[in-house]
């Protein structure tokens, strides 16, 4: 089978948004079925935020989705920053 696709890291380097995403999702769709279980839940999980980009995009949505993951990213990190959280104030 004869893969004519462009290589992934010239298509990341394009700097075309969809795609990169697009050459993402493809990637990921072909490491998944071989991954192991570890593995495949951080290639679900990036194949997830991958989809909902893309959707994004198509609705016009794009700023939203990367503003809540930026905000949900942070927010991990805060959290991360303080391991008694909440729980440790009291």
């Amino acid at each position: 089978m004869s893969d004519d696709r462009e290589p992934l890291p010239e298509v990341l380097a394009g700097g075309d948004r969809r795609a990169s995403l697009e050459a993402l999702r493809t990637e990921i769709g072909r490491r998944l079925p071989g991954a192991a279980d570890r593995e495949a839940v951080g290639l679900t999980t990036q194949l997830r935020l991958i989809l909902a980009e893309l959707e994004a995009l198509d609705t016009g949505e794009e700023a939203d989705v990367v503003d809540d993951l930026a905000k949900r990213r942070a927010a991990r990190r805060a959290g991360a920053a303080d391991p008694g959280g909440a729980a440790g104030a009291e």
